[in-house]
């Protein structure tokens, strides 16, 4: 586009002057340096990478579930993020206005975490037991009639083309949201906020209902006799902490490694983003326990299963760690109103949070392939190799644009804004 800088990365800023619409005049971000920092956390990616590929020739089982509980951690997190950008359009919230920038390069990543998500088709006779063709056949020995009953559904040809799906309607709401911001920075036409709301309002109940069903296809499918109601908002629940974590942390490190951003974002906005990570949390917490109290108070076996598997062996203290780490210390540690405008605070609980999120994908998937519980070294380089490629290619993004959306008619509100 016209207005974007030099091909160039989060290194250093320079201020450009604007004009709001209240004649006031403000500061809008843009930097310039060196276009290589993002190499870094991508090529350590790679790396990571490279190193557990090696292990798929000893543990291909252990390998592809802990690709995918990675994979599955990334694709939740910018799913939060899109429906974190799409609430603030519809609400017309003014306080997120600059950190919208860094929430629109964040959902720009489905067709790169479409491409990450390809490797799995080399293991899903590993990982989803409905793919195993003797299980429809009446005469063999291994004749499941459950899931024969749902193999109209649950068959690669029909998976295949909901994935894809899927994966079209996410990129199209989260390309015209990033496109159209971008325009907004250099023609200040009205319409384009108009325009953005349109899209945040067709592309909410779209959003709702594919990640709804993309969290039943992708995870919950893993166990394919259990089902849950529940799940597509269990599933949200955890990908919008990991969304606003992931907000929240990049601000802090553009701020505090390249002195971009200060005086943009306050402790008035830190107050605000600790405000929707406290609620996630108390939100994940009760969605969990919602989901386990209707299976226990019902008490079906074929229900139950799923939990009793992740509450025996060495899965029951992970269970409790997730209850204590993921919803106890997060909930007394951001229930204070200073901890949330602590940027010390929220450095440590964003990044604390993204390692629970992880954790929680990782109890959710790993109780079909071990039943004893515990970590794999794949389950680390895994999710650590996939994470650096992804934030390679976000710093990339960042690089690109301005860091505060120009000519946005809240921006001037944003950066006055205060907590009440």
């Amino acid at each position: 586009m016209a207005d974007s800088v030099n091909r160039s990365s989060i290194l250093a800023w320079i201020v450009d002057p604007i004009q709001s619409t209240t004649d006031t005049a403000k500061r809008a971000y843009r930097y310039v340096g060196d276009r290589r920092a993002w190499l870094v956390p991508f090529a350590l990616g790679i790396a990571l990478m490279t190193i557990s590929v090696l292990g798929l020739s000893q543990s291909p089982d252990d390998f592809f579930f802990a690709y995918l509980a990675g994979w599955s951690f990334l694709l939740t997190t910018a799913l939060g993020g899109l429906f974190f950008l799409i609430f603030n359009h519809l609400t017309r919230a003014a306080w997120s206005v600059v950190v919208n920038r860094i929430n629109e390069a964040l959902v720009w990543a489905f067709p790169l975490l479409l491409v990450l998500g390809l490797p799995m088709l080399f293991g899903m006779h590993d990982l989803y037991h409905w793919t195993h063709e003797e299980l429809y056949d009446p005469s063999s020995p291994q004749y499941d009639e459950i899931l024969a009953g749902k193999r109209a559904y649950l068959n690669m040809p029909f998976w295949s083309v909901r994935m894809l799906f899927y994966f079209a309607v996410w990129t199209l709401i989260s390309y015209r949201l990033y496109t159209f911001s971008l325009r907004q920075d250099v023609d200040p036409d009205p319409e384009i906020q108009q325009k953005l709301r349109n899209t945040s309002a067709w592309g909410l109940p779209l959003l709702a209902v594919t990640t709804a069903f993309a969290s039943y296809d992708i995870l919950m499918s893993t166990d394919p006799h259990w089902f849950s109601t529940i799940f597509g908002v269990y599933f949200f629940a955890g990908g919008a902490l990991g969304g606003v974590a992931t907000i929240s942390l990049l601000t802090l490190l553009l701020q505090r490694t390249g002195g971009m951003l200060r005086n943009v974002v306050t402790a008035e906005h830190y107050h605000d983003l600790g405000k929707y990570l406290f609620g996630f949390v108390v939100f994940w917490a009760y969605i969990a326990f919602s989901q386990y109290m209707l299976y226990w108070y019902g008490g079906i076996p074929e229900e139950t299963v799923w939990f009793q598997h992740r509450l025996m062996g060495g899965w029951g203290w992970h269970s409790a760690f997730l209850v204590l780490f993921h919803f106890l210390v997060p909930f007394l540690i951001l229930l204070p109103q200073v901890t949330k405008r602590s940027t010390v605070v929220m450095s440590v609980m964003s990044i604390w949070l993204l390692g629970m999120h992880w954790v929680d994908m990782h109890w959710v998937v790993l109780p079909v392939l071990r039943d004893s519980g515990g970590f794999h070294w794949l389950d680390f380089t895994c999710w650590l190799g996939l994470t650096g490629i992804f934030a390679g290619a976000l710093m990339y993004r960042l690089s690109r644009h301005p860091l505060v959306p120009q000519n946005h008619p809240y921006l001037g509100d944003s950066l006055r804004f205060e907590n009440m």
